[in-house]
């Protein structure tokens, strides 16, 4: 029984353990997200791992908690087939059934059996008390449940698309270039109208 409860104690620790692990990482996370160096995706990705592991977690807490129920059920019945032995033979003592030195010698080890048999119970139901009010992992697997769902709902916001106005910078018209060609362009005209007057005359 002994070993039952140190068996129990380092399971319980493991699971703290384990448990820390997870909330540590959840924090990480959350960090990472916070500070923008990683995406919504990968934050859901990885938050569903933590809650798959918060689950397991559960999983063994309960399962633990069952094995020590049944085993308080088993101390029950072993302590009332003891005090069932001890009263027993107090009856057959004090009836002269039994000699006194048959009933010292098996009082004495009834009485240790029953004691031992109740301090063991107590221990395992504290045990087992402890370990139900635990809690904690099942609050934090809601919670981090809910987490994920409030993010699948929340909608991104869709980034403004650049408009982009492209500049045309081989073809600058050279004003300086503009004038000159319309005052080439003067003085040809000039020259055919005087020709043209010369030739009539």
């Amino acid at each position: 029984m002994v070993h039952y409860l140190i068996s129990w104690k380092h399971s319980f620790r493991r699971l703290g353990e384990e448990y820390e692990t997870a909330r540590k990482k959840k924090h990480a996370l959350d960090t990472l997200l916070e500070t923008g160096r990683i995406s919504q995706s990968t934050h859901d990705l990885f938050s569903i791992e933590i809650a798959e592991s918060m689950t397991d977690i559960e999983r063994q807490q309960k399962a633990m908690t069952d094995k020590m129920n049944a085993k308080i059920v088993e101390l029950e019945e072993q302590v009332k087939t003891l005090e069932i032995l001890l009263a027993n033979f107090e009856i057959q003592h004090v009836t002269g059934e039994v000699d006194d030195e048959v009933y010292q010698r098996e009082i004495s080890v009834l009485s240790m059996g029953l004691e031992t048999s109740k301090d063991e119970l107590d221990a395992m139901k504290e045990a087992t008390e402890q370990l139900s009010h635990g809690n904690f992992l099942e609050e934090q697997q809601t919670e981090l449940q809910s987490e994920l769902k409030e993010d699948k709902v929340v909608e991104e916001i869709p980034k403004p698309k650049m408009a982009y106005v492209e500049v045309n910078t081989t073809e600058e018209q050279n004003p300086v270039s503009s004038c000159t060609a319309c005052a080439e362009e003067a003085k040809a005209s000039e020259t055919a109208a005087e020709g043209e007057e010369k030739t009539a005359g």
